[in-house]
């Protein structure tokens, strides 16, 4: 018919033509929504589900998997201790090019009043107009993205734990993020390929660092406490009004990381990464397996004098002790992070998943946040209602190699330190030679003065107000001859030999449609 022709009529449109008549309605047809699986419900998996819907909205379908999630009638929330999941209590910092590139909604929840603090000095990663670092408790992470998933955003979030289907049946996307030792990542090693171990490696073993962490209560100012962690790298404190003070370890001290039950040692601490907490007689005691932590009681004990030491170096005392639990650190190398699971189905490793990192330079969950900003605004980019092409994701898997390089080379560095000649030296050799003698306890007390107070001198224009001198004499002075020379011996942070540019993603905020996108159209087709 000649006289046929199609009107469109949507919400945005400046004008509308009427149908000739004759015409009938029709509905437009509307673009189908990209399809998304996120395995692993963790600050990283939550943070890019949060984070595609913010910027698709509607033209996104998300659900997102974790075993660690329980449901409590109309909600799912996180299982407690008491259902075999122990929440992790560590304090995280978030560098201001990741927190500010979340989206808007995002940022406000997780960085409310009291929430978080701003301790650390501004740098390559948190250049001054952006602002400063945060420190954030990675539970309240994790409380504040559930909580949006479900009402902020309408995410379908399933409390079970992924599993690979036999058939992908229309999935666009699945994003893999349930950690280190993920088992997603492994179902799919023939396309992801099998982590190597060998790059990071000391004569042939994998390099393996075991650390105590202590939560504590503390007394000090935040800021106050910066110069003492930067000065050595035995103890590293990470502070929100408390927070955890980490320690590493020789394989002689881990040795003694045991639980003892009434018939004796239990798989517990250094099995299940369970924490001991104080009890009324002064013993830590794991809520789970009722066992001892038995540093703690045992007075031939090496170790346990030690952890005072550190306690004391910060200001803080065995009764602010809330919690004490212990992992092991390492590094592998992934071959790539971009896999095409099935013909219309793509796979992206995300987080610990993809670059599990030695925590000491403070990079692994702004890693995996910046890993979730860089795919979501990927999809957002190349999302045309039509199956993706491995072409689409060049740039997402660009960003990736970089910082598996960045931050995997950074972390290395941290882990075999190079000495005054240039020679690498693990943390675990300087902290032997340090508990060995001759001991000049006034020429150690000086060093480790004078080391604290170049590193307040050079830290004072990029950061707040920082303790006085003579603090920092009485927090030197108060340590164990022994303990001070571990420190000197541990040396100061090597801030110049891991600095430097830094891998820069998009953001959230920023991202807009690439160049002659259609906008999914919305409304009601007349067809004559």
């Amino acid at each position: 018919m000649a006289d046929e022709k199609t009107v469109l009529i949507g919400r945005c449109g400046p004008t509308v033509k009427l149908p000739k008549q004759g015409s009938r309605v029709v509905p437009l047809r509307q673009a189908a929504p990209l399809r998304v699986d996120v395995a692993g419900g963790g600050p990283v998996g939550l943070a890019f589900a949060c984070t595609v819907k913010s910027l698709l909205g509607d033209g996104v379908s998300i659900r997102v998997h974790d075993r660690r999630w329980t449901r409590r009638g109309d909600r799912v929330v996180w299982k407690g201790a008491a259902e075999g999941n122990n929440r992790r209590e560590q304090v995280v910092t978030l560098q201001s090019n990741v927190w500010a590139a979340l989206p808007q909604a995002v940022r406000q929840r997780l960085f409310a009043p009291g929430k978080f603090s701003e301790m650390w000095p501004l740098g390559p990663d948190s250049p001054a107009s952006k602002g400063r670092p945060r420190n954030i408790k990675i539970r309240w992470i994790e409380d504040c993205l559930l909580d949006m998933a479900q009402d902020v955003y309408g995410i379908e979030v399933v409390p079970e734990a992924y599993t690979a289907p036999a058939k992908f049946d229309g999935l666009h996307v699945l994003a893999i993020a349930d950690g280190a030792r993920s088992a997603t990542r492994d179902a799919f090693s023939a396309q992801f390929g099998t982590p190597s171990r060998e790059l990071f490696s000391v004569d042939g073993s994998p390099l393996d660092e075991r650390v105590l962490g202590i939560r504590v209560t503390a007394k000090s100012p935040d800021e106050h406490t910066v110069p003492l962690t930067v000065a050595q790298n035995r103890f590293l404190f990470n502070s929100l009004g408390g927070g955890f003070i980490n320690m590493r370890l020789t394989a002689e001290e881990a040795s003694e990381i045991v639980a003892l039950g009434e018939s004796g040692p239990v798989s517990c601490i250094g099995k299940f990464g369970c924490t001991m907490r104080p009890s009324a007689n002064g013993r830590f005691v794991c809520d789970r397996h009722r066992a001892v932590f038995k540093p703690s009681v045992d007075k031939l004990s090496y170790l346990w004098p030690r952890i005072l030491d550190g306690l004391r170096f910060f200001g803080v005392g065995a009764a602010d002790v809330v919690g004490i639990t212990s992992f092991t650190l390492g590094m592998q190398q992934m071959s790539k992070f971009t896999a095409q699971l099935a013909p219309s189905t793509f796979g992206f490793l995300l987080g610990d998943a993809a670059n599990s990192l030695h925590f000491w330079p403070g990079r692994g969950l702004n890693t995996g946040l910046k890993s979730a900003l860089s795919l979501a605004v990927n999809l957002q980019k190349r999302w045309r209602g039509k199956d993706f092409r491995a072409a689409d994701f060049a740039q997402h898997e660009g960003v990736m190699q970089q910082l598996q390089y960045r931050e995997k080379s950074r972390a290395w560095t941290t882990m075999l330190m190079p000495d005054s000649e240039g020679t690498p030296r693990g943390i675990e050799d300087r902290i032997r030679e340090g508990l060995q003698g001759p001991f000049d306890r006034a020429a150690l007390v000086q060093a480790m003065y004078e080391r604290v107070l170049d590193i307040k001198k050079r830290l004072g224009d990029r950061m707040g107000p920082l303790a006085t001198d003579e603090w920092y004499y009485g927090r030197v002075n108060a340590l164990d001859t022994r303990t001070l020379k571990v420190m000197v011996e541990s040396g100061a942070w090597i801030t110049r030999e891991i600095g430097g540019e830094e891998v820069e993603v998009p953001s959230a905020e920023t991202a807009a449609p690439a160049a002659g996108a259609e906008p999914v159209r919305r409304g009601l087709s007349l067809v004559s």
